[in-house]
């Protein structure tokens, strides 16, 4: 199957000239970004037109400009790439599906810039050649499946310093075998992930395993002098612990989902609102640490590309308080009760692994087209019974009177 995806590989500039001209890239961007963005600025508030082809004039009206003639020295196409992801933001804006483009400050934003044509990938002998360049460099990486073409390149510098380029273009990808393994799948934060065979994925906490030590470097970072060398070098201890953190969650998580796509074919999962569910300042730390969207938008992509199945179910479903046996709800099931025994049929259950069976139960009834419609029903017949046998009673009160 062909997808569009892309791979980021690590590339390591051969010479100080290239390192200078790439920080020249990453900068002539950022300013152009901005200097577009504050006329976006006056057009947004006088209610005024601005499109790519409206504005796109200024580019070479600013290069002939002696103040920034400067911007020769960059790659004219990618300059024009950063127009373009200026006017796509305010068009994602204008659609509701973002908030309103903000500047780009120097040192807080990755710094990063795209090339669209005119560029040299050596696949086998592992290089890459950018324009207005004269060195090749070479990169390190893999990625799975064969590529077969590639669309543009986009080159960014991380906080630590390092470069990166992410290789954008179509991708054959590996068609997994049919599998009739079926699984629900519960999130948490003791235990990462439990699904409803009773597999336990336990929670690495890569985040509070480094705060210690993240706590110590960011206070030697508050007493350096700003502008200082001694400060930049605390700000590259800061933000390599940081990228630790991020390389160690990244890979964990592809391990989580790569097994997860490979052993079933139907995966059913909780549509959960993380963003709302941070705003709480007991549990924000934990939740952002385990990162359960990232694990999501994953298993988005993966089974698409191999040919799975993943639903979501409604975050209001009572995946917790339901028995999985013979669909009893309960009242109430506080967190602290981690194993319950079901009133009705007497089952023994698990909490975490109750609910997974619950989330797959529910998921299979999305994929045959019921939905939601067997615990409405449910509530449905119990509304019912509820009603015949207050009715008589009701009845008998009104005949009193």
């Amino acid at each position: 199957m062909k997808v569009q995806k892309a791979v980021k590989l690590r590339i390591y500039p051969t010479t100080r000239e290239d390192i200078v001209l790439l920080e020249k890239h990453c900068g002539a961007n950022r300013w152009l970004y901005n200097h577009f963005l504050q006329l976006l600025n006056v057009a947004h508030k006088g209610r005024q037109s601005f499109t790519y082809n409206n504005q796109a004039g200024i580019i070479t009206s600013l290069k002939k400009d002696p103040e920034t003639e400067w911007l020769k020295e960059v790659n004219s196409q990618s300059l024009q790439q950063t127009l373009k992801h200026l006017v796509e933001a305010k068009d994602r804006f204008y659609r509701k599906l973002g908030g309103f483009p903000r500047f780009k400050k120097k040192g807080r934003n990755k710094d990063s810039f795209k090339v669209p044509q005119h560029f040299k990938f050596d696949e086998e002998n592992k290089t890459i050649q950018l324009p207005k360049f004269k060195n090749a460099w070479k990169w390190r990486g893999e990625w799975k499946g064969e590529l077969t073409e590639i669309n543009s390149i986009t080159i960014s510098k991380s906080p630590t310093g390092k470069f990166y380029a992410s290789v954008q273009g179509v991708f054959e990808t590996e068609q997994k075998p049919i599998s009739e393994e079926m699984v629900g799948v519960d999130l948490g934060l003791k235990d990462f992930v439990i699904d409803s065979h009773g597999n336990v994925v336990s929670n690495p906490r890569f985040f509070r395993k480094q705060l210690k030590r993240l706590r110590y470097a960011q206070r030697q970072l508050s007493r350096k002098v700003k502008g200082s060398t001694s400060r930049e070098k605390c700000r590259k201890r800061v933000a390599r612990i940081h990228e630790k953190v991020r390389f160690q969650r990244e890979n964990y998580l592809h391990q989580v989902s790569h097994r997860l796509i490979n052993e079933n074919q139907v995966i059913a999962i909780e549509n959960l609102a993380v963003k709302n569910m941070i705003k709480n300042r007991k549990l924000s730390l934990s939740i952002s640490d385990v990162a359960w969207g990232t694990l999501v938008v994953q298993l988005k992509y993966k089974s698409q590309w191999h040919g799975r199945e993943l639903v979501q179910i409604d975050r209001f479903y009572p995946s917790s308080k339901s028995c999985s046996e013979c669909g009893h709800l309960m009242d109430s099931m506080p967190m602290s009760v981690r194993e319950w025994d079901c009133p009705s049929c007497g089952t023994h259950h698990d909490r975490d692994v109750n609910a997974a069976k619950n989330i797959l139960n529910e998921g299979l009834n999305l994929l045959c087209g019921l939905g939601t419609k067997s615990h409405t029903k449910q509530k449905q017949v119990e509304a019912s019974s509820i009603e015949e046998s207050v009715k008589p009673e009701t009845e008998q009160a009104l005949a009193s009177r």
